[in-house]
């Protein structure tokens, strides 16, 4: 009688023993799915490991029968179930929600794969075939050596290098050998372009895979790549679990974006799972970027990645030229909050020639608070520990953790005053002035409050690309990627703001946002411009953006990295604890500190502290930050830890990220 290990979707991390009664048709194998008794419910399970005696710490008398083996094929090949537990083991979760995270909810629904299925209409993705660009000498190169690596791949190409062409062109020699291709990107909604011309170019039907999909969607293209009956997938990092059987070639584009980190569910990192998961199916993996991130750019000057480097834009394009705007000696204009008057001539000089402008403020809303100015009350979220955000259309305040919503004050509760002012400016408050300023351009703004409509959001980037709005003012999400001719101004309103974040990678998030969005003028036949407003034109972030110098931001801030033994010079594990009464919080976050500090010496601990955003929909957060030269002295020490969780933190939600990219 065969014995099933199974994964089953739950916060514990183990896996829950059953055996398979010899009167079912269907042998049930590891990757299989099967319907299980469980806290008095049926539930899915995956079989991750059989065995022909039951383990020796449990009554064989209390093991339950499975009910139903639900495939006659595995979901999960043997490579993809290594990859799974990989991830499990590494990012330290339960293996049922990586499980569940790698299948669509109705493979893992009871309900639903209990029931008869419907038929289901197919999908028409259509495609307009293109024609293919030829490719400059440096592209041709690249392409040959990523054919023949044989270790990961770092493409580290400037702003309009081409990178997109050499990734196309590895596509179509990859599918030309029978296999398929994954190619993964941090943000979907903001390429519409790029999709359109990867299913023109590889004359392919594509799969869109992302978070935005239906559940029906979802399923029936899991189903088609299964199959094979598709070859390539674009996607963001739920794409990383695209069930193909062949897998010959996987891009990163992008690859330093923090989207790329899931921060709910288990914490996994698509990039890194992604080489992970080349290497286990003998695949070519691509780490592409404009500004790698410095571990990828220290593992490829270790030799642990082949490095390619592209230094001149395929079209033979200059890179723009960057200027930074003091504004201790510049000030902002008397009657407007956002733009110097340096900033607002060049946009006038812009409009004059006809020219398209970009404006980075990395910060949506209309103002940063209320405030009153009698008293000094300012008005925060009554379940985070942060102010509340001003919006104009339509006014309210509102907080961008919980999505609390409050009506716009007129009386201050504390004095009764009603000098109530905003402080700061966000996006909203930028297009309001430009629209005074200059009204007779055509302005249009892109942020996570306007990019929410597909509708809006495609009509903004199709006016952009026809030369029909002057000024596109935009968050991050206009800073990379995107590829408009006739844009010849770059304005970054306000460069400190990422600077001064509570994390050690403030300086690598600046440059980086600096460098991409800089790398969006210039990019035809007119040369580009970049003007950033700035508090602190001294600092190395700054001074390098000028120059596009990535190797020299690199080498300044891998001193300060080594220096304070930060990333990529150790491991790093947060903890962070969480529950609705502050101090029980703190008392189990410095129980686990003096508990680790006793158990294992080598490590650094810093904290515990309470997390900069003390509370977030009502549960306060404390914080403790591991540091460790390897990442397996932290595994030891975490499952040692964690078989002392009851003990150390009872009542108290303790989540850990492996790698953290957040320190809020």
């Amino acid at each position: 009688m065969p014995y099933l290990h199974v994964a089953i979707a739950s916060p514990l991390k183990t896996l829950f023993t059953y055996f398979q009664p010899d009167d079912q048709e269907c042998q049930a194998q590891p990757g299989f799915r099967v319907l299980v008794p469980f806290r008095n419910k049926t539930r899915v399970g995956i079989v991750i490991q059989t065995s022909a005696v039951p383990p020796s710490d449990i009554d064989p008398k209390k093991i339950k029968p499975i009910t139903q083996v639900l495939d006659r094929t595995p979901v999960f090949s043997l490579q993809f179930l290594k990859l799974l537990c990989w991830l499990s083991d590494y990012y330290f979760a339960p293996m049922g929600l990586v499980c569940q995270a790698a299948l669509p909810n109705r493979l893992m629904d009871p309900e639903i794969v209990s029931a008869p299925k419907p038929r289901v209409e197919e999908d028409q993705n259509s495609f307009q075939e293109t024609a293919p660009i030829q490719l400059t000498a440096a592209q041709e190169s690249s392409v040959r050596e990523i054919l023949s690596a044989v270790s990961p791949v770092l493409l580290h190409g400037i702003t309009g290098s081409g990178k997109t062409e050499i990734y196309l062109k590895a596509m179509e020699e990859v599918l030309a050998q029978g296999k398929q291709v994954l190619f993964l990107v941090p943000e979907i909604a903001l390429t519409p372009q790029l999709i359109g011309r990867v299913a023109g170019r590889l004359k392919k039907e594509i799969a869109v895979y992302h978070s935005g999909l239906t559940e029906s969607q979802r399923h029936r293209y899991w189903n088609k790549m299964q199959r094979g009956d598709i070859a390539v997938v674009v996607g963001t990092r739920s794409a990383l679990f695209a069930p193909f059987p062949k897998l010959g070639l996987i891009v990163v584009d992008e690859e330093q974006d923090s989207s790329y980190k899931q921060q709910e569910g288990f914490y996994y990192h698509a990039r890194d799972a992604a080489i992970v998961r080349a290497k286990l199916e003998g695949a070519l993996v691509v780490l592409g970027s404009a500004t790698p991130a410095l571990e990828s750019f220290f593992n490829a000057r270790q030799g642990k990645y082949h490095y390619i480097r592209l230094e001149e834009r395929a079209t033979g394009a200059l890179l723009p030229q960057v200027a930074l705007i003091d504004l201790r000696n510049t000030p902002l204009m008397a009657d407007c909050q956002t733009l110097s008057l340096p900033l607002k001539e060049a946009l006038e000089e812009n409009l004059a020639r006809r020219e398209q402008s970009l404006l980075l403020l990395n910060r949506r809303g209309f103002a940063n608070f209320l405030i009153c100015r009698e008293c000094g009350h300012t008005w925060n979220c009554l379940n985070c520990d942060i102010t509340l955000t001003l919006h104009a259309r339509p006014a309210r305040l509102l907080c961008h953790y919980c999505d609390l919503t409050q009506d716009v004050p007129t009386e201050c509760p504390d004095c009764k005053g009603i000098q109530i002012k905003p402080l700061g400016a966000g996006t909203e408050k930028l297009e309001e002035d430009l629209i005074r300023i200059f009204p007779q351009a055509v302005i249009a703004r892109l942020d996570a409050d306007t990019a929410m409509s597909r509708h809006h959001r495609n009509k903004v980037l199709q006016q952009m690309h026809g030369g029909q709005i002057d000024i596109l003012i935009g968050t991050q999400m206009i800073a990379k990627g995107h590829d408009f001719p006739n844009v010849t101004l770059v304005g970054v309103v306000l460069a400190d703001a990422a600077l001064h974040m509570p994390d050690f990678r403030a300086a690598e998030r600046t440059f980086q946002l600096l460098t991409q969005v800089a790398g969006r003028s210039g990019r035809a036949d007119k040369p580009g411009h970049v003007l950033i407003q700035t508090y602190h034109p001294e600092h190395f972030s700054f001074q390098h953006a000028l120059t596009h110098d990535h190797a020299q931001f690199a080498e300044s801030e891998l001193q300060h990295r080594e220096a304070l033994l930060y990333p990529p010079f150790s491991r790093l594990a947060q903890i962070r604890f969480q529950g609705p009464k502050a101090e029980e919080v703190e008392a189990a976050a410095h129980r686990m500190k003096n508990y680790l500090m006793q158990t294992e010496s080598s490590i650094q601990l810093l904290g515990p502290a309470p997390a900069p955003l003390t509370k977030v929909r009502g549960q306060y957060r404390w914080l403790l930050l591991m540091k460790s030269p390897n990442s397996k002295t932290l595994q030891w020490l975490l499952k040692n830890a964690e078989k002392q969780g009851q003990k150390l933190s009872a009542g108290i939600q303790t989540i850990v990220d492996i790698d953290p990219l957040q320190m809020l």
